[in-house]
């Protein structure tokens, strides 16, 4: 199987470039040395498909993102070990993640539930 790897220089951001660049995500949290998000998604199987998105992301980038799993429970943590904190691939993966996860998290889909109505008493 052919394999395309696009290896991609990695160039690390500074604290300053790193907040500045995460303001359109707020659901990500940054510690001095790697990003966080934590996920929970619709159910396994959207959880699944997710995930083989950020794998196939990451593979073709050469660029691996630590990754937990429970059911519908997701942490990712971005980090680029070659420069020795967060840089400039890192924060294009967040943004592809974020892209991934759009309309798949169970707080997204409760708040699109219809509201109550009526007399639902028996």
């Amino acid at each position: 199987m052919y394999n395309k790897v696009k290896r991609i220089a990695a160039v690390r951001l500074s604290s300053a470039e790193i907040l500045k660049l995460l303001e359109p995500y707020p659901r990500w949290n940054y510690d001095g040395s790697k990003l966080t998000r934590n996920l929970s998604l619709r159910d396994f199987e959207t959880t699944w498909s997710f995930l083989t998105q950020v794998a196939m992301r990451s593979h073709l980038w050469g660029h691996h993102p630590t990754i937990t799993t429970c059911y519908n429970k997701v942490n990712v943590q971005l980090t680029t070990h070659d420069v020795g904190g967060v840089s400039d691939i890192d924060m294009k993966l967040v943004s592809k993640i974020e892209s991934y996860a759009a309309g798949r998290e169970q707080d997204e889909l409760v708040s699109k539930w219809p509201k109550k109505r009526g007399n639902y008493s028996e």
